[in-house]
């Protein structure tokens, strides 16, 4: 015969749980180290090594028009001051702009897209952090990572050049005005790439279709732009342009280096700053409609993630 067991009794341990008594961070510690974090996943720092090479080779290959031309103009002086100039600093981000959307396409799909794989959307808001907070973040650490795309090789090639020509001090005091238009340009190309590609991949739900869906937003944009720029009456193109996000960088950055390009009809455009000059837009407005991409798309992503999570 079983005898039933005895009642057990409720026993209460002192594990040394205490209050913690130490400094609040607050909300500015955890936006600052979500950027930082950020940024590291940018070049793959702490993940794996696949993530490291993607990041390291794009920026390798963004830098080497400007190796380029600084070995070439250090090997070939050319006389009466003059140096060899292949590619243009109002011009460079031409060269290099099928480079720049891959990187933000490929970095912008795992900043958003792993922390939806993770579920770790969820701790990061239970903290004393806004939607708002986490998407400043990730555009923010895009931006910057973009600088090691933009920045950095306009820098190279502006201080090679200079190394590189034979009168280096009136060389300098020719082009000095150029290095505030490579600082703002590379900002604002950089934030607007990242602005738009964070806000793509916010609606994707895997990787591969946030990294697709970059890549068609930005490249097949500025294809169909320009089709329609040359079908459609001019007044009609200024409107069509200024939707585009690849235009538009590319026309802030002529304005910038004052580098606008002369023509006077659509037809007559050749190349991509001819068909922006064309549509006869003050630079202002070129301005204010990168300014208004990088808004409307921020506050887009923070809709996405109050609507969503």
């Amino acid at each position: 015969m079983n005898t039933p067991n005895p009642a057990r009794r409720s026993e209460i341990y002192d594990l040394g749980y205490r209050n913690y008594d130490g400094p609040r961070l607050g909300r500015a510690y955890a936006v600052r180290s979500l950027t930082t974090l950020s940024l590291r996943n940018t070049f793959g720092l702490g993940r794996k090594p696949m993530s490291k090479v993607i990041a390291w080779v794009l920026v390798a290959a963004a830098l080497v028009p400007a190796v380029i031309q600084v070995a070439i103009g250090a090997l070939i002086p050319l006389d009466d001051g003059e140096v060899f100039e292949f590619w243009t600093p109002e011009g460079y981000y031409v060269s290099i702009q099928t480079i720049l959307v891959l990187f933000v396409a490929a970095m912008a799909s795992e900043l958003v897209g792993n922390d939806r794989k993770n579920n770790t959307l969820p701790l990061y808001f239970s903290r004393p952090i806004e939607r708002s907070d986490y998407v400043l973040a990730k555009v923010g650490a895009l931006t910057l990572g973009l600088q090691m795309l933009t920045l950095l090789p306009q820098l190279v090639l502006f201080f090679g050049t200079w190394a590189g020509s034979t009168d280096s001090s009136a060389w300098i005091s020719d082009n000095i005005e150029n290095l505030p238009a490579i600082i703002v340009s590379a900002l604002l190309v950089s934030a607007e790439f990242a602005a738009i590609a964070i806000v793509v991949a916010t609606f994707a739900t895997k990787r591969a279709f946030a990294l697709v869906s970059i890549l068609g937003a930005l490249l097949l944009s500025m294809m169909a732009t320009a089709i329609i720029a040359q079908l459609v009456p001019e007044k009609v193109a200024s409107a069509v342009m200024l939707v585009c996000p690849i235009y538009v960088t590319r026309a802030v950055t002529l304005v910038l280096f004052d580098a606008m390009p002369h023509v006077e009809r659509l037809s007559r455009a050749e190349g991509v700053g001819d068909q922006i000059a064309a549509v006869g837009l003050p630079g202002a407005v070129w301005i204010a409609a990168c300014l208004a991409h990088i808004a409307l798309a921020v506050w887009f992503s923070i809709r996405r993630y109050r609507d969503t999570i």
